[in-house]
């Protein structure tokens, strides 16, 4: 049989024979020698897999510096490392969070909104379980949420990715909600963010960081502190802090932003009871929701202004809420 040429490149008979070369070569050594070999090859990949997740968290920063949705900062330092179960960061085409495995629910979700991110596009009907996550973390399912009186809030809003339906359809996502009373989520919490969307047509950029707080909340079935068997944590508390840009025509919206920059930030309890239509009573500044949460928000933003921003409470006049009609899919589970 004519023997390959060098040229062809090594097959695998090449690689058994380095290997079969390899194993003979160990089993000669002494004992002493063929220990160090051992820890010298545990160690190794050890370095390698340090080196490999900082690749990867190198390679994260680096995408979530190109992408508006966190401009302003990462509220919980999350990264793309699995062994950051509750603290996990995931960055989608549309928007960024910061998944707990251990609650089933974000720590926080942050996103960009500007007029071309609204539109008309339609609901999906179905919610999806998230395919990204890492293979040993929990999957919760629509189905943990069924008959428990909650609501599948989104935190970031289908309407605020109303531009087509690639991107509505993305919001469907059960890593992108929490258990909301319906009267939240119906009600107060989507006059909200209809409020946000009037601001955007107003011509200016909105940048939302949103999520829940706490444990426990009331329902319309009572109060529960978890559902689906105990897989997600319902959150006493739901906050949204938003910083408006105006739309100059200048491309930086991080210099943009300033002392006199307008934020909105809402602590809203999770309760059937309490919450109605009106929103604008639960204002607070964002130094408050730092408070409960740990989080630390405007970290990209110059610290002397960020500290300004920081204890903001807005007070701008909101004219009272007109009632909402909800499309198909937007009802009380």
């Amino acid at each position: 049989m004519e023997r390959r040429r060098r040229s062809d490149g090594p097959g695998p008979e090449d690689y058994q024979e380095l290997i079969d070369q390899s194993v003979s070569t160990f089993r000669g050594l002494n004992r002493q020698t063929q220990i160090a070999v051992v820890v010298l090859l545990i160690l190794g990949a050890i370095l390698a897999a340090i080196l490999y997740f900082r690749w990867q968290q190198q390679l994260s920063q680096n995408a979530v510096a190109g992408t508006p949705d966190m401009l302003l900062g990462n509220p919980s330092n999350a990264a793309p490392d699995p062994a950051q179960r509750d603290n996990y960061l995931m960055i989608k085409p549309y928007y960024v969070l910061a998944y707990n495995n251990t609650n089933g629910t974000p720590n926080w979700v942050s996103w960009r909104v500007t007029i071309d991110d609204l539109g008309s596009a339609p609901r999906k009907q179905t919610f999806d379980p998230d395919a990204t996550l890492p293979p040993t973390f929990k999957v919760v399912t629509t189905r943990e949420y069924a008959g428990s009186g909650f609501d599948r809030g989104h935190m970031c809003p289908h309407s605020d990715r109303g531009g087509n339906e690639q991107m509505s359809f993305a919001t469907f996502v059960m890593t992108n909600i929490i258990p909301q009373a319906p009267n939240v989520n119906q009600k107060a919490w989507a006059q909200l963010e209809n409020y946000c969307r009037e601001l955007v047509r107003q011509h200016n950029h909105l940048y939302i960081t949103s999520g829940p707080i706490g444990g426990g909340g009331r329902g319309s079935k009572g109060f529960r502190e978890v559902i689906g068997g105990g897989d997600v944590l319902v959150p006493a508390e739901c906050f949204k802090v938003v910083v408006v840009v105006p739309e100059d025509g200048g491309s930086d919206d991080l210099s943009k932003i300033n002392a006199g920059t307008r934020v909105i930030t809402v602590d809203m309890p999770n309760d059937q009871d309490e919450v109605g239509e009106v929103w604008d009573k639960y204002r607070c500044t964002p130094a408050a929701i730092e408070t409960k949460t740990g989080f630390h928000f405007f970290g990209n933003v110059r610290p002397d202004v960020a500290g300004i921003l920081r204890q903001k409470i807005d007070t701008d006049p909101i004219a009272p809420p007109r009632p909402l009609s909800h499309g198909p899919g937007r009802t009380a589970e």
